[in-house]
C-alpha cells in the first residue's frame, strides 16, 4: 500500500551514448568534451541527478549495445543477440526469427595491394554509402541460392546493415 500523499514526479533520462573518449594531444590531452564548450549541458546536470555507474560487472566496461540493455533491465547474457541485430534493426531492415544480422563497415582499401588501409570509409559517406548499399541489397550468393541478402545504409557514416535469411539457417555452417 503506497503513500498516495506523495506528489508524482516526472524524471527526464538522459543518456548520452558515446559521451566518454580518450584524451588527444591537439586538445592539450583533453577528452573532446573537456575541450567543448558545454553549457547547455552544464545547465541540465547542474539541475539534476548526476552519477556513474557500471553497467556490466564492477570494473567490465561493455559496449552501448549491452549497456542500453542492461540500462533498461534486460540481462544481455539473456537478450542481446549481438549489435548485428541492433544495427540491421537501426536501419530498418526486418528480421524473422532464424535470420542472421550483421553490423557492417565499408572500409578504405589500396588497389594496388588489397589491403586494408582503414576499416572504417569516409566519415562522410553520406553519397557513396546508400548507392553501394544498393548495389548489394537482394545480392545473390552462387553457392547459397536459397538464402537472401539485404543491406540497408543508415543514419550517419560508414555503417550498413546485413540480415540474410534463408529457411533453415539456424545451426547451418558457412565457409
Amino acid at each position: 500500500m503506497g503513500n498516495l500523499d506523495v506528489a508524482k514526479r516526472r524524471v527526464a533520462f538522459v543518456l548520452i551514448d558515446g559521451l566518454g573518449n580518450v584524451s588527444i594531444p591537439k586538445f592539450g590531452h583533453r577528452t573532446p568534451l573537456q575541450a567543448a564548450r558545454v553549457p547547455n549541458l552544464d545547465a541540465i546536470a547542474s539541475a539534476g541527478v548526476n552519477g556513474i555507474m557500471d553497467q556490466g560487472e564492477v570494473g567490465l566496461g561493455c559496449g552501448s549495445d549491452t549497456a542500453h540493455l542492461s540500462l533498461l533491465v534486460y540481462d544481455p547474457r539473456v537478450y542481446y543477440q549481438g549489435q548485428g541485430a541492433f544495427e540491421s534493426m537501426g536501419a530498418v531492415l526486418a528480421m524473422s526469427s532464424g535470420d542472421i544480422a550483421f553490423k557492417s563497415n565499408f572500409a578504405t582499401m589500396d588497389e594496388k595491394t588489397g589491403i586494408v588501409t582503414s576499416r572504417r570509409a569516409d566519415r562522410h559517406f553520406e553519397e557513396e554509402g546508400p548507392i553501394f548499399c544498393a548495389a548489394l541489397d537482394e545480392l545473390k550468393l552462387p553457392s547459397f541460392p536459397e538464402y537472401e541478402v539485404r543491406v540497408r545504409w543508415y543514419a550517419t557514416e560508414h555503417r550498413c546493415g546485413v540480415v540474410v535469411r534463408a529457411r533453415n539457417l539456424v545451426g547451418t555452417y558457412m565457409d
